[in-house]
């Protein structure tokens, strides 16, 4: 890691245990943000319990997104990793502006929409992140 907290290890870029392949076309942005929340760490639990796992997910944001859209169809088979990258797949399919909703993901949806805050911080840090996974892919 950089001093800046961005990933600059070609090596944790290109070796994942983690199969993507359940949030099809946006696995290089799903893996992104689990980079960014939790250096990909299945059981990582955030701000004093409230988030969970691979990607810091909120109990409501999970509910609404996971099996919300059936290209990202739930499963009974699906550990909480595949069910949260499907989550994160189907919040960030039901979105058109990339840049809003990545920091929607950070902030929640109502604060980035409804309050027009913003994080041009995380935003920085998720195009890093996400240029270099892509990048390590090819």
């Amino acid at each position: 890691m950089e001093a800046s907290g961005f990933v600059d290890d070609a090596a944790t870029l290109k070796a994942s245990a983690i199969d993507y392949s359940a949030a099809h076309d946006l696995a290089y942005e799903v893996r992104a943000f689990a980079i960014i929340e939790s250096r990909e760490k299945e059981h990582q639990v955030g701000e004093s319990g409230r988030t969970y796992g691979l990607l810091h997910m909120h109990p409501a944001t999970f509910k609404h997104y996971y099996g919300a859209q059936m290209r990202f169809a739930p499963h009974v088979n699906d550990t909480w990793t595949e069910a949260q990258i499907k989550a994160c797949a189907a919040f960030l399919a039901a979105q058109s502006e990339r840049d809003l909703i990545s920091q929607a993901w950070n902030l929640s949806e109502a604060a980035v929409s409804l309050e027009h805050r913003r994080n041009p911080e995380y935003l920085e840090r998720w195009r890093d992140v996400y240029d270099k996974v892509r990048g390590a892919a090819k």
